[in-house]
């Protein structure tokens, strides 16, 4: 298990433990590599964001060191983006799991994956075995056969030598416990050893002079009689599988090594074949064909099975142009909350009954497959026209719209459908999978229960953000983001009293690219701590040099804004901590400005960060006040200092219309806060904001945006213009 975060190798490492795993749990892709090459590893739970290298890099050098390349390697990980799972599948990945995961999910990927491993051992095992055992029946075979014709040979000059070399053979082959029959060229039964009678329940008597084929089962006669033909041309051994009818009626599935018997006269005259059952190794072989193919819960087709049909779909549309078929990939919504209220057997028994439901709304020539979770994906076999995709998923979400009863209790649900139509035009099934999941993920984007269709706008989408995500992450590398600072004036002395710190990155062709570009997509991908990071750590240094120029009054403090993701990590106090004794700023010149929603969270990890933020002299300020959630009770319990007014209420002010802004600041003031308000681009709405006891703003009225350059002259004349109105400055 390779997992940066030690908590999250301890729930699994102690979970495998009771369900009988032997366990190794590593924190870096360097001790991965190094514990893969050095023990036993039958299977890896392999994260993808580590403080090294990325698991992409650590599946990628295990598949290329022949002593690890064998390896099953499961993802597990936060990224939900499609494109890091298809990622992970092409590096070498077996499987992919979304953080959080479900225990009852991890085992059951893992106990599939260690079967597949399992079988494939124990098929390449009794392969070489069975290799061996060829050779050996064969060199037996050929020495028999040398005796035989030596012996053919001395019949014509010695018949006492052929009595006794034919009572031989038959000792021999009357005490083998494998069946040793010969043959002539039309399949009849000229000798049949007495194992005959434990193998298929005749008498040697019985058979004699019988023809094979007569108890050969109908659907392997073209087998054996291929088998006897091939047999009857080549001096070469020959080997095949087929099913005889026993004496009960019951067919037995024997194996058959048959050799050719070649005389001076006759190049051949009849077959030699030995004999034995192997209906129990069929069995376990067909039963791990089955579990290789089928979904353990469902028994529905998985998705090996499904690649394998569109793979050859495809090979279909390039023989056949103008052929088409459809896909649809269905995500149940809401399916964790019936997990997590009414337990993961409930959970199974629904996705059973999801699985039955949707049997029912294609043909008998489509295919219903389980992708995993409460993914399915439906097949439709050559279909003419977008609307008989789309009839289907109507069809099913139609369905689900009555409710489904799952040992006696009733439950609700709906799915998100992508939809795709494919074609010659692609060339494999990953890049159908690929088109079709990001159709689910618009659906789902756009408030499920819904479909939508796969179109070429979507992937250029998706490729633009996966361009984006690799640029994103090459700029956190370099460290290409820069911090922008914006003045926040005092409203009633019109005294410099902070900024506001605003990221930017530097783009090497775009130059600079405003956060709104790339926010969204950092906060998706996880990437918004390591830049959150940079940003914190420029500001502190800056900070720390202002402070050793003494150009900072008392009431000074810089702004950061700082995201759920930064404040829920466990590591943020620590990192917070580091950075303000690296750079040798105080922590009383920070204000960290976070949104309503992470007060509302009410976890102990939220409230200890609060109080640790606290005792460090940092103060708090809610950004955007009134634009999202709000608890008046958690905004009293916990030290925040200051409301944000958000630029959408001061944009509203009208001279008889103030009541929204003047409700903030009389709230922010009953509970002993200041309020800021943000994008004040008029002298109106200043004056407003002043006469309404506002404390300070910031915007366009006063300076945008300044980098750091700037910013220090800005800085200076305030110093020197303390009694200038700062307007004058901007």
């Amino acid at each position: 298990m390779v997992d940066d975060i030690p908590d999250n190798l301890h729930l699994l490492t102690r979970e495998l433990t009771n369900h009988g795993y032997e366990t190794r749990g590593v924190l870096t892709g360097a001790m991965a590599l190094t514990v893969a090459q050095l023990a036993k590893i039958d299977l890896i739970l392999l994260d993808i964001m580590l403080p090294d290298m990325d698991g992409y890099e650590v599946c990628q050098a295990l598949k290329s060191h022949s002593a690890t390349q064998a390896i099953p390697v499961i993802f597990v990980s936060a990224l939900d983006d499609p494109f890091d799972k298809v990622k992970a599948f092409e590096v070498g990945g077996v499987d992919y799991l979304s953080k959080p995961v479900k225990m009852v999910e991890v085992i059951a990927r893992i106990n599939t994956q260690l079967s597949l491993r399992h079988a494939q051992q124990q098929l390449q095992q009794f392969n070489q075995e069975l290799e061996a055992l060829v050779q050996q029946r064969t060199q037996e075979l050929a020495q028999a056969n040398q005796a035989l014709h030596a012996e053919i040979q001395v019949r014509q000059n010695v018949e006492e030598d052929l009595r006794l070399s034919e009572a031989r053979y038959r000792l021999i082959a009357n005490h083998m416990g494998d069946l040793v029959c010969l043959h002539n060229h039309q399949g009849e039964f000229l000798y049949i050893s007495p194992s005959v009678q434990t193998l298929l329940g005749y008498s040697p008597e019985e058979l004699q002079g019988k023809n094979i084929q007569d108890l050969c089962h109908p659907d392997d006669l073209p087998c054996l009689q291929l088998h006897f033909q091939e047999s009857f041309q080549s001096a070469d051994s020959i080997t095949s599988a087929y099913r005889l009818r026993s004496q009960s009626g019951r067919y037995v599935w024997i194996e058959t090594l048959a050799k050719s018997i070649m005389d001076e006269d006759s190049p051949i005259t009849g077959i030699v074949t030995s004999s034995r059952d192997v209906t129990r190794r069929i069995k376990i072989e067909r039963q791990l064909r089955y579990d290789a193919l089928h979904d353990a819960l469902t028994h529905l087709p998985n998705r090996d099975w499904l690649a394998k049909r569109l793979e050859m779909e495809i090979l279909q549309c390039r023989r056949q142009p103008g052929r088409q078929f459809g896909l649809l990939m269905i995500d149940l919504d809401r399916f964790k909350a019936v997990n997590d209220s009414l337990g993961h057997l409930i959970g199974d028994k629904l996705l059973i009954a999801v699985a039955e439901l949707l049997k029912t709304t294609v043909r008998k020539v489509d295919m219903v497959s389980r992708w995993g979770g409460d993914e399915f994906v439906i097949f439709l076999d050559n279909v003419n026209h977008i609307q008989e995709v789309v009839q289907v998923a109507e069809v099913i979400n139609r369905a689900l719209e009555n409710p489904l009863e799952v040992d006696g209790k009733i439950i609700f649900t709906s799915a998100s459908i992508g939809i795709l139509i494919g074609s010659a035009t692609y060339t494999n099934s990953n890049e159908i999978f690929r088109d079709v999941d990001i159709a689910l993920y618009r659906a789902k984007e756009g408030g499920r229960n819904r479909y939508e269709i796969f179109g070429m706008e979507m992937y250029q989408k998706a490729l633009s953000l996966l361009t984006l995500e690799n640029e994103l992450r090459e700029a956190i590398s370099t460290e290409a983001f820069t911090v922008h600072y914006q003045p926040i004036i005092d409203l009633q002395s019109d005294i410099l009293v902070g900024f506001e710190a605003l990221a930017r990155w530097q783009h090497p062709q775009q130059g600079l690219v405003m956060p709104g570009v790339f926010i969204d997509l950092a906060e998706d991908t996880g990437l918004i701590k390591p830049i959150g990071k940079q940003i914190l750590y420029q500001v502190c240094q800056t900070i720390a040099e202002w402070e050793a120029q003494e150009k900072l009054s008392d009431r000074f403090k810089v702004s950061i804004n700082v995201s759920g993701q930064q404040f829920r990590d466990n590591r943020f106090i620590q990192t917070l901590d580091h950075i303000l004794a690296e750079t040798g700023a105080q922590g009383c010149r920070l204000k960290l400005e976070i949104t309503e929603r992470i007060l509302l969270e009410q976890s102990d990890s939220i409230a200890y960060t609060l109080d640790a933020i606290h005792q460090r002299g940092i103060t708090l300020s809610i950004d955007d006040f009134g634009t999202g959630y709000s608890s008046l009770r958690y905004l009293s319990q916990f030290a925040v200092e200051t409301l944000k007014i958000d630029r959408s209420f001061v944009n509203q002010m009208q001279p008889e219309r103030q009541g929204i802004v003047q409700a903030i600041i009389d709230l922010a003031h009953n509970l002993a806060m200041d309020c800021i308000a943000e994008g004040v681009e008029t002298e109106e709405q200043r004056q407003q904001l002043r006469q309404l006891g506002c404390e300070a703003a910031q915007g366009y009225l006063f300076a945008k945006p300044l980098p750091l350059d700037q910013a220090v002259l800005y800085l200076q004349s305030a110093r020197l213009n303390t009694e200038a109105p700062l307007s004058s400055l901007s």
